[in-house]
């Protein structure tokens, strides 16, 4: 079902008479596909220059009169000094380079009855104060200098020696790094020393900022981007945990983050507590006594002003940096509703992509992405990252797509590899390539200049026989590109349980039949994952077992119709596959997750809101409604699909005594489930039917190309970048479809003139975009961007190609 249109990309070249002599060659960046390549001239560590200072914030929170001063390093190319060169700035803030209090022996007793006063907790030791540091942190150093970028690093506000108090979260985290970028730009000052005068300028920096960091080095990229400060061009904000609330609490329930039994947000003050002695006091009598311990309130978790001041998706009004978000599924410290919560606030406000992998707390997504998004927005070179695929996710192995091509003829010791087609390969992905015998070596795909060709980062040794399958395998390097997150051709399927819950009830689209209620009786003596299989403390509920793999991506919703023997409870539903296989003891603290789908936690005093809850009349059903942990994942054939639904959870809630019923409505109870493909995959997966009405959508393909791209006039004797654009408006009724421009002509690749050619190949060849769902009239900018050099010769007349654009798909 191929539509292939042809079109003429080209220029007229003058003829431009006289000399002109060079300036001397000053070092600078190269950029090759869109993304910064290391330049040897920068990758002399010994060579580089590092500089300490304090930067003067706008704001005094330890109370001494005086504003604030943050601590800071930078690291640059040894060409900002010896040639004035300027460069861009990939910055990480923290407030824990200087080291933490150490053991957690002194958490919350989560041992508590519910809505009782919580037992005094022991304060964190003192972390012990270094004033005689001399550098903050190494960290991006390796990665982002030698590509030509200088790289700052700073301690948050009471931390190492940063003056002021930590706030965790409160607003001088925002403004400390603010005015880092404002001295990256001319706007603030920085001086050589904590308390001196003699100032320091960022003369080599071009004002460009891009933060990143992971944890609570994550949030604050988007703590700096809620100012709107201008110079924060882009933010990688990895797995960050955007709300303290939704960090301790959920839906109106006291809760921990996984790992962390009884923290809450005062013993992380404790635990960042770095700063200068001479302060601490005070910052420990007016945030964490005077603050935290009157607002956070460990008795109703309600949600009140002080959270509200902590959560940033109240603050996004004035953010305008380009952002990717990075989070895990199966992050279970920092939830991943933190980065899906802010990305769908952010879609149509800036530049947005996602990636999402599927292992626990932190990874940033591969090099590729992250260079290509600080390239483009930092370096201003027009990579087409706009048009990249808005969401990427690491698939499980065993439900990877197909991303394959065929090898035509045999190949040996070569970095250039002629395959059959290149429509499911990426730029940037890791490829598998088999040699002759058993043997495989892997090389990253640097560039697809067109439809049959893929260069690869360096050669491969040994022959690559005809007809061998390359293949891009699944991982947290190769991620699967989505249209968005979530995949949007996921579609909300309503599912009903069955009586027999106490040992295991069907989970189905029909609804229970008669007025069934079953109860489980609280007992947090043992963690969920031991009880999955039996036990009075759950319910279980699980559809037929699968015959086709099911494809869950967004975030499911439960409601749940339930009653109390006491006037409070836990509620906590995990969503799992079976068969399931605990693997722990039963007081573990870890449980292997790759059958744990999701997880929820809430209050049923909170029921319908996160403030103001009423207690529970001991008997009397009320209605619980509360969303899931969003996931994508891919519950195999062979495998059910389950709803557990219990009270207490002691991996992540308080711990009451047992012995609470908690009775289940089976009539008012249901879970809404984000399945790709809706209702129908989901009863073809589990052996279901249901009536249709509807009707047929003919196979279309169809590209409409615009005006021919023409670069204009080239200018011999001048070294210039010039782009051409055009556009294609396609209509795809395919499950999948790839846009791609090839060039199948005489010396492929490069714009030619009778017998001559440029120097230099024609970019923006390749894959345009890709769709994981139909589309209808969508129109595609495509650029292409043609290199002429100083010394390059020109010949009279016209430079042109014609080049094949190709619709095609591999799920008609």
């Amino acid at each position: 079902m191929d539509r292939v249109k042809r079109a003429v990309v080209g220029a007229a070249a003058a003829v431009m008479l006289g000399v002109t002599s060079a300036a001397s060659a000053q070092t600078g960046p190269v950029f090759v596909n869109g993304q910064a390549q290391v330049v040897p001239a920068f990758n002399v560590s010994s060579e580089w220059i590092r500089q300490r200072l304090w930067v003067e914030t706008e704001f005094d929170s330890d109370g001494d009169g005086k504003r604030d001063r943050m601590h800071v390093d930078v690291t640059r190319p040894a060409q900002t000094g010896s040639e004035g060169l300027k460069v861009p700035v990939v910055y990480e803030t923290s407030p824990y380079y200087a080291g933490t209090s150490g053991p957690t022996a002194n958490l919350w007793d989560v041992n508590v009855e519910l809505g009782a006063p919580p037992k005094p907790r022991t304060s964190q030791p003192a972390i012990p104060f270094n004033p005689n540091r001399t550098s903050i942190s190494t960290s991006e150093v390796s990665t982002w200098v030698p590509r030509g970028f200088a790289v700052v690093h700073s301690e948050s506000p009471g931390t190492g020696l940063s003056q002021g108090c930590p706030t965790v979260g409160g607003t001088n985290e925002n403004d400390a790094p603010k005015a880092v970028v404002d001295w990256l730009n001319g706007r603030a000052k920085g001086y050589t020393t904590i308390d001196g005068t003699t100032e320091v300028k960022a003369d080599w920096s071009t004002g460009k900022v891009g933060m990143t960091g992971t944890s609570y080095n994550g949030t604050l990229p988007i703590s700096a981007a809620t100012t709107g400060v201008d110079g924060l061009e882009a933010i990688i904000p990895i797995a960050p945990n955007t709300s303290y609330y939704h960090y301790y609490r959920s839906n109106g329930l006291v809760r921990n983050p996984g790992g962390w039994v009884g923290e809450d947000i005062d013993f992380l003050f404790d635990y960042i507590n770095s700063g200068d002695t001479a302060r601490r006091q005070f910052c420990i009598d007016t945030v964490r006594e005077g603050l935290m311990k009157l607002r956070q309130d460990r008795v109703t978790g309600d949600y009140n002003d002080f959270w509200a001041g902590r959560d940033q998706l109240n603050q996004l009004s004035k953010v305008k940096a380009a952002t990717l978000m990075a989070h895990a599924f199966n992050d279970w410290n920092v939830v991943p509703e933190h980065s899906v919560r802010i990305a769908s606030a952010l879609k149509g406000k800036v530049p947005l992509q996602q990636f999402y992998h599927q292992g626990g707390h932190g990874g940033a997504p591969p090099l590729g992405l992250r260079n290509r998004w600080f390239t483009r927005f930092l370096y201003g070179q027009q990579n087409g990252v706009e048009n990249d695929p808005k969401a990427w996710v690491t698939r499980e192995a065993a439900a990877c797509p197909a991303r394959t091509a065929t090898v035509v003829g045999e190949q040996a010791g070569t970095a250039t590899l002629t395959v059959g087609s290149t429509s499911q390969l990426q730029v940037g992905m890791t490829l598998t390539i088999p040699q002759a015998g058993t043997t495989t070596v892997t090389r990253a795909i640097l560039a697809i200049p067109n439809a049959t060709t893929v260069v690869l980062d360096s050669a491969v040794p040994g022959t690559v026989p005809a007809g061998a399958v390359v293949s891009i395998v699944c991982s947290t390097a190769n991620p699967t590109p989505y249209g968005d997150y979530p995949n949007p051709a996921a579609r909300a399927v309503e599912l009903r349980p069955q009586a027999g819950g106490n040992t295991t009830g069907a989970l189905s689209t029909v609804a229970a039949a008669g007025a069934a209620r079953e109860t489980v009786v609280d007992d947090v003596s043992c963690q969920p994952g031991s009880f999955v299989n039996g036990g009075p403390q759950r319910l279980l509920y699980a559809t037929n077992v699968l015959t086709a793999p099911l494809h869950l991506s967004g975030t499911p919703r439960i409601k749940v119709r339930m009653a109390a023997s006491k006037a409070a409870a836990n509620l906590s539903v995990w969503l799992v596959a079976l068969p399931f296989t605990p693997s722990v003891t039963c007081t573990s603290t870890t449980i292997n997750t790759s059958h744990v789908i999701t997880r929820g936690w809430a209050d049923p005093q909170n029921r319908g809101a996160v403030s103001g809850g009423a207690p529970l009349v001991p008997g009397e059903l009320v209605d619980v409604a509360f969303d899931l942990q969003p996931t994508d994942k891919v519950v195999l054939a062979g495998q059910q699909l389950a709803l557990m639904v219990f009270s207490s959870d002691r991996l992540f809630t308080l711990r009451p005594q047992p012995g609470t019923a908690v009775t289940v409505d089976l009539a008012g109870t249901s879970l809404s489930l984000p399945v790709v493909g809706g209702s129908k995959t989901f009863l073809n997966a589990t052996g279901g039917d249901e009536g249709t009405v509807g009707g047929t959508v003919p196979a279309t393909l169809s590209l409409t190309l615009g005006a021919p791209a023409s670069f204009g006039t080239f200018t011999p004797g001048r070294g210039q970048d010039y782009t051409a654009s055009t556009d294609a408006t396609v209509i795809s009724t395919a499950g999948d479809a790839t846009l791609s421009v090839a060039d199948t002509g005489a010396d492929p690749g490069y714009l030619v003139n009778g017998a001559f050619k440029l120097a230099q190949p024609l970019q923006g060849l390749g894959v345009v975009k890709t769709w994981s769902a139909p589309v209808s009239n969508e129109q595609v900018p495509i650029t292409f961007k043609q290199a002429i050099g100083e010394q390059e010769p020109l010949r009279t007349g016209a430079y042109a190609k014609t080049l094949t654009f190709t619709l095609s798909t591999t799920s008609p």
